[in-house]
């Protein structure tokens, strides 16, 4: 079993500078196609839904034209710019600055960039002026001059941007390329994505531009109909807007199950492998295997300096296996995931709890795929739990179509009940104790909050409030009634008018026969302050254990003479 690290292991949700889900096989054809002439200028969109692995997508295309100084590459998010008003501007301007910190020490280039900047500083005056944020007062002229057309030659518009632009761009010494790498253009408002669209397609776009959109497809095109629902627009024209900036779509391929057991062994990998210079030949080794489709991926080391274990590679398939379809083709989900088992891990070594990975795992598991079944779990008291774990176990290996699970669970846990391990001899009390403060839910033996103040309103004045209280309780799963009915009992040491819990316990046991036990040690324990109001409950029982106690109470010459005497009249009619 991999053994734990000193430190908590979690993974960021930063881009990846290493290649673990095999996107070489796309970021290949992209720089083929950074690298064809005749594709001049060159918009490509990198798409996948969130989580998809856009990002790393980006930073492993960027690392791979960085060592190239005839590539100019320009990395912008306009997700985070602080200029929203004008979006368009700034991403101008980025590319702009670039050109005059790569270009530092040629002084014609630095003019050049200065003089467009000065371009987009005019059109941003007039848009704060037309917007009202410039609030000082402007001489009238300058007024006038601020929103008078300029020429296209004049170093103050920007009709005239575009051209001189690609003079800047084709003036650039050594340079084949100059590539415009747009992350988050998904996470933007709709004038955002179209002001980030209109700058490329109408300023930037001249020879030896490329533009690199990473973005989910499906909400570009929702901005861009949103941005236009004022202009009776459909839909379709969303489509074709696009169509007409992106000339290659690509699109991330979504993890298969097999990919996501690989990509799950190489983070574990990542974190437990001892020498970190033996990460990369396992890398390479699943990239090998992916190309000849040799499944699994992570399979074959005899010749690494250093490979997973047994152990590891099991806990990677038990992950892979239990993930829901849409978290398992996701991988920001698979590390939110793998970061919920490192804190839940480390959590538990800070508080003594001893328990296997693989153990953790699964009920870590149970509690993100099946998070009501898991509090039934956690609701049965201790000494049942392995019990209710075989019975829960067994049937999920029956053949017998009539077999149900235990009360209360839910039928869609059979696959995760019958994979391994197995936990009907596992000792699970310390952890779901531990789990049962993290989340707020009741352990066997312990009462929720809301379970808390529904036992409150049975113990309150007010018949309907009471009746409604009991009803609520009625709807729990039995573990958590059960929970709350001790609860109910032992709330009798700070009550002074005992009538409310009498009437509460022998009703409650009426609608749920698993706690008359209950209820008849209850009344016992409170047989000498039974009132006439218990009695007349009891009379009124439909339960033949409650009501048998009632010609007790009649005999017993040590109760109430008042209540021996509502016992001996019989019940009401």
């Amino acid at each position: 079993m991999p053994q734990p690290s000193p430190n908590t292991p979690l993974w960021d949700d930063n881009p990846s500078e290493i290649d673990f889900l095999g996107f070489d096989a796309v970021i290949r054809p992209v720089l083929d196609a950074i690298q064809t002439p005749n594709l001049d200028p060159l918009t490509v969109g990198i798409q996948s839904p969130w989580g998809g692995g856009k990002s790393t997508a980006l930073k492993l295309l960027a690392d791979e034209l960085a060592p190239n100084r005839r590539y100019v590459v320009v990395r912008t998010d306009p997700w985070q710019y602080d200029d929203h008003d004008d979006v368009r501007g700034t991403l101008i301007a980025e590319v702009l600055d670039t050109f005059r910190e790569h270009f530092d020490n040629n002084a014609a280039i630095v003019k050049k960039a200065d003089e467009l900047l000065m371009r987009v500083s005019w059109s941003r005056v007039t848009i704060a002026l037309a917007k009202g944020a410039l609030t000082s007062v402007w001489n009238p002229a300058e007024l006038v001059k601020a929103f008078t057309p300029r020429k296209r030659s004049s170093p103050e518009s920007m009709s005239g941007f575009k051209s001189a632009f690609g003079e800047l761009v084709e003036y650039l010494p050594d340079v084949d390329r100059v590539v415009v790498m747009v992350d988050d253009l998904d996470r933007c408002l709709p004038n955002a994505v179209m002001a980030t669209l209109e700058a490329i397609k109408l300023f930037l776009a001249v020879p030896k531009m490329v533009f690199i959109l990473a973005a989910d497809q499906d909400m570009v095109k929702d901005a861009i109909a949103a941005s236009l629902s004022a202009t009776n627009r459909s839909e379709r024209f969303a489509d074709r807007y696009l169509e007409k900036i992106v000339q290659i779509p690509v699109s991330l391929p979504r993890l298969s199950e097999d990919e996501a057991e690989a990509y799950v062994g190489l983070l574990l990998s990542h974190q437990y492998c001892p020498e970190p210079q033996h990460l990369p030949a396992l890398i390479d080794h699943c990239a090998t295997r992916r190309r000849t489709n040799s499944l699994p991926l992570l399979s074959d080391f005899n010749a690494l300096p250093w490979a997973p274990s047994s152990d590891l590679l099991a806990l990677a398939a038990q992950l892979t296996q239990g993930l829901s379809a849409d978290t398992l083709s996701s991988p920001r989900q698979i590390k939110r995931f793998l970061n919920a088992y490192g804190i839940r891990s480390a959590v538990a070594r800070a508080r003594g709890v001893t328990i296997e990975p693989a153990v953790l795992m699964k009920i870590l598991l149970l509690e993100d795929q099946h998070r009501q079944s898991f509090e039934i779990l956690a609701s049965v008291s201790a000494p049942d739990h392995r019990n209710f774990i075989r019975d829960w176990e067994e049937w999920a290996v029956s053949t017998d179509t009539e077999a149900a699970p235990p009360d209360g669970i839910d039928k869609r846990t059979q696959n995760w009940a019958r994979s391994q391990p197995s936990l009907a001899d596992e000792d699970l009390s310390p952890y779901l104790s531990l789990a049962a403060t993290l989340l707020s839910i009741s352990v066997g033996g312990q009462t929720t909050d809301r379970a808390g103040t529904l036992v409150s309103s049975l113990l309150g004045e007010g018949e309907a409030a009471r009746d409604a209280a009991l009803t609520q309780l009625s709807s729990l799963p039995v573990p958590e009634q059960e929970s709350a009915f001790d609860y109910l009992v032992s709330s009798s040491r700070r009550l002074t008018d005992l009538d409310p819990m009498f009437t509460s316990i022998i009703r409650w046991a009426d609608q749920l026969p698993a706690l008359v036990p209950k209820a008849v040690r209850a009344i016992r324990d409170h047989w000498r302050n039974l009132t006439p109001g218990a009695v007349v409950e009891l009379q009124n029982s439909q339960t033949d254990e409650l009501r048998d106690l009632v010609r007790e109470i009649a005999n017993d010459s040590s109760i109430d003479p008042m209540t021996r005497v509502a016992a001996e009249m019989g019940p009401s009619s």
